[in-house]
């Protein structure tokens, strides 16, 4: 089944459509936020083991992400991501049907195995269909939505926790991969990846159905057929530089802590003082900043560009994490703690967390893009992965003023990094993103 009418709602149904990967992605991380202290409550889990809860996911999301690289490359992006979104969906009944520990954690492992996927597919396919002006705001729309997603997950979870259901939490999770599973039919395969396979009429179709042709978004006339590319010839063909500055921001996303006051938003404010439904209620109001803040990247990211969002995010991250670990030092937590996690989590929204999906899927030469944004979305889960497990651990070592002076240093250091090496790409026709008048020998 085919969408009709014009190329721009063409457009605005494929990127609508493929949008809702985020918020699939959104809701399957964000859940588990509320469900984990009801799951504590059930089965007395230690701090390891609640770590273990939230990354069993991010665990399964790095061991993807590598291997749908390649199967996007060779299959195309539209079956990566409906085959993501069938193993979300099993995954996702699973976890809502566990009769234990083990059987949770398998639930949440199926669920990552396709939020790899997906989280790196979305982007790419969106990027890869819009026009280079408002690329940007386009692929932003994916962040916006997984920002949905985990503002929806709260939602569910104050909904749901009087009444102790959070196997209920973890079951709403199959409505948008249904949704995302059958919009998979309305809409047109990449015209980039077509050409790259050597289907020409194919490719102009869809870039007719689109309108997104040659000189106006993706061309499909610039290159001649690529019939793929390993890992080791994308690296020499992208160039260190751009290798090692995609891994880079990849990791540092979430050695901020982004993600992690995210997940563990109830948990860090109910250790503030708060109550687990006034926990809550505090993350709900987390995930409303969240996705305000979202919404004015996705309108101002083609104007300001990726480089001062993403510096100045990571500096305003920096500063309110030591707000934080000021306010735990002197006793002053409970509402203050709420409200810089709101200023730290939309800081992170405006800047890392929406500007690395776009940057990755700019940065990279076409026959290089989908092997490469896979090795960015791998390192990009495996730190998520670690970060996540050592949360509750490093908050009894260090307390959670200690934790997030170590995230305040982190960020901080990350914002000078990058205000050095990390050019801007806005407004780049995506084969040449990278701007040609600084050559990769001159950062080695």
């Amino acid at each position: 089944m085919k969408p009709t009418g014009s190329p721009a709602a063409t457009r605005t149904l494929t990127v609508c459509v493929a949008s809702v990967g985020g918020l699939l992605f959104g809701y399957g991380t964000g859940v588990i936020a509320g469900a984990l202290p009801l799951v504590t409550a059930e089965y007395g889990l230690s701090s390891w083991v609640q770590g273990a809860a939230v990354s069993a996911a991010l665990l399964g999301a790095a061991l993807t992400a590598p291997s749908s690289g390649r199967l996007a490359d060779r299959y195309g992006r539209l079956p990566v991501i409906g085959a993501a979104a069938a193993v979300y969906a099993v995954g996702t009944l699973a976890s809502a049907a566990a009769i234990g520990t083990g059987s949770l954690l398998a639930g949440r492992f199926l669920v990552g195995l396709s939020l790899g996927a997906t989280s790196f597919a979305v982007p790419l396919y969106i990027s890869e269909i819009a026009p280079p002006a408002r690329r940007g705001a386009l692929v932003t729309l994916n962040q916006l939505m997984i920002t949905i997603g985990l503002l929806l997950s709260y939602v569910v979870a104050y909904a749901l926790e009087p009444a102790g259901a959070w196997r209920w939490m973890m079951a709403v999770g199959i409505a948008p991969a249904l949704l995302l599973l059958g919009g998979m039919f309305l809409v047109p395969e990449s015209p980039d990846w077509l050409h790259s396979r050597g289907h020409g009429e194919r490719a102009a179709l869809a870039a007719a159905r689109l309108g997104i042709g040659a000189g106006n978004g993706p061309s499909v006339s610039v290159q001649g057929p690529v019939r793929g590319t390993g890992l080791r010839a994308a690296c020499a063909r992208a160039g260190r530089r751009w290798v090692v500055l995609g891994l880079a921001i990849a990791v540092l996303v979430h050695l901020t802590g982004l993600n992690t006051a995210i997940y563990y938003a109830p948990t860090i404010l109910a250790s503030s003082g708060l109550t687990s439904a006034g926990g809550i209620v505090g993350s709900i109001l987390v995930g409303l900043c969240n996705v305000a803040a979202t919404v004015v990247t996705v309108l101002s990211l083609d104007r300001w560009g990726r480089r001062p969002l993403m510096i100045g995010g990571l500096v305003v991250m920096a500063l309110t994490a030591l707000g934080i670990t000021a306010a735990g030092l002197l006793g002053h937590e409970g509402a203050v703690t709420a409200l810089l996690l709101c200023v730290f989590i939309t800081a992170g929204a405006v800047g890392p967390a929406a500007v690395f999906w776009v940057y990755i899927s700019e940065i990279y030469p076409s026959e290089a893009r989908g092997a490469l944004m896979s090795l960015a979305t791998a390192a990009h889960w495996a730190a998520d992965f670690v970060v996540a497990t050592t949360f509750l651990p490093l908050v009894q070592h260090l307390s959670l003023a200690g934790t997030f002076a170590l995230y305040a240093a982190v960020t901080g250091a990350s914002a000078l990094a990058l205000a050095r090496w990390m050019p801007e790409t806005r407004g780049r026709p995506l084969a040449t993103a990278v701007p040609p008048a600084i050559p990769v020998h001159h950062a080695d």
